[in-house]
């Protein structure tokens, strides 16, 4: 295994987590033999430096924490790593919840609150659901 490839992957994972592919072309666009990178690869796979599962479920949990919609998380994890994943109705709606809380700014009527996350991507069920919660929440207050 070649040193200079596996001290230039492993700086680049110690600046931030790569999905398997991305460090892949980014190793061969720095000019890297692709047997010798397949190699490092398979290496970092082993060690566990290298696991693209684990990095889509934190990427997942970002953005559900961020308040994406599934179908921007969905894009975002396919143009990654091109594997569909499947994300819950209750994930959405804690997506849509955290959204609402951290960014919603306008009057708490039903009919802003709906405008507001359609716009943004979610589905009318989650729609309907985060908005009720979200209203009646705000009424204990």
């Amino acid at each position: 295994m070649d040193l200079c490839i596996k001290s230039y992957a492993l700086k680049l994972l110690s600046k931030r987590d790569y999905f398997e592919e991305e460090l892949k072309q980014k190793l061969l666009k720095k000019g890297f033999d692709k047997e010798k990178t397949e190699e490092v690869l398979a290496y970092l796979k082993q060690q566990n430096l290298l696991n693209d599962e684990k990095l889509k479920e934190r990427l997942k949990e970002k953005s559900i924490n961020k308040g994406e919609s599934s179908l921007k998380i969905k894009q975002k994890i396919y143009q990654k790593t091109g594997e569909f994943i499947e994300i819950s109705e209750d994930e959405e709606l804690e997506s849509a919840i955290n959204l609402l809380k951290r960014s919603f700014k306008k009057e708490k009527t039903f009919e802003n609150v709906v405008k507001f996350l359609k716009n943004r991507g979610f589905r009318y069920s989650v729609i309907s659901k985060a908005t009720n919660k979200f209203l009646n929440e705000e009424l204990w207050f």
